[in-house]
């Protein structure tokens, strides 16, 4: 009977442990690009040549909520949080939001100290996003809430904020109608609507399609342009960040 030496079998054992462990390292590698960098970059509202993201899609509400909390508990966490969401999300989406930012309150025409969610950005496993807040100088100015961590793309938690110096306006309660009129009246609801007209460009209509954003039923109409008119992108904020007054 042949023999095999015992030199021989711990060479081979040697082997395929390296390229086990080789092997390991490599699929690890690729797992976490797929979860990072792979994916293109998405928005809330979107902006022009960029994708976009829907209000209701996860982890868009779970990323905005813990974003506008933690900017509001770090900035002024004795005061009440009075929110403002992008008029981009119909109603299914918003009752998300309500329930998982309560007890705060949403905004209603007029109310003052509001914190406005002006865009969320998701990369991956790092999401930021934007919310415009009263600072303690009597004027709105915008604050980046940075996000990493994520796991398989969800479960992201705040890392850090970025202050702009850099005024901005006054905030214009963009809820949507059917939810002002539950919360703020009807009288309420009925001003925002005939301002949200008054508004319009020229030519330009509210949009009636049923697209779960905008349209009958409660929903929030957004402006529609008249055709060939140009849409200008909207501003970034720009500028070295700095510790405000808050």
């Amino acid at each position: 009977m042949a023999t095999i030496s015992t030199d021989r079998i711990s060479t081979a054992h040697d082997g395929l442990r390296a390229f086990t462990r080789t092997l390991s390292i490599g699929m690890a590698a690729a797992s976490v690009l797929l979860l990072s960098g792979c994916s293109a970059p998405r928005t809330w509202p979107s902006v022009s040549g960029s994708p976009g993201i829907s209000a209701d899609t996860p982890p868009l509400p779970q990323v905005v909520v813990s974003a506008l909390k933690f900017a509001h508990q770090e900035i002024a966490k004795d005061t009440p949080l009075i929110y403002n969401l992008p008029a981009e999300i119909n109603l299914g989406a918003w009752k998300t939001f309500e329930r998982d930012l309560a007890p705060a309150k949403a905004m209603c025409p007029g109310d003052t100290h509001v914190w406005t969610v002006r865009q969320a950005r998701i990369d991956g496993s790092k999401a930021q996003v934007d919310v415009e807040y009263p600072s303690r100088d009597g004027f709105y100015q915008t604050v980046t809430v940075h996000m990493q961590g994520a796991t398989g793309g969800f479960d992201y938690k705040p890392a850090f904020l970025q202050y702009w110096k850099i005024p901005v306006k006054d905030p214009v309660c963009q809820q949507p109608l059917a939810v002002v009129e539950r919360l703020c009246g009807a009288a309420a609801a009925e001003a925002l609507r005939a301002q949200r007209v008054a508004a319009l460009p020229p030519g330009a209509v509210l949009s009636t399609a049923p697209d779960g954003i905008s349209g009958p039923g409660g929903m929030n109409p957004q402006p529609v342009a008249p055709a060939n008119s140009a849409v200008p992108p909207k501003a970034v904020p720009a500028g070295a960040a700095e510790e405000p007054s808050k």
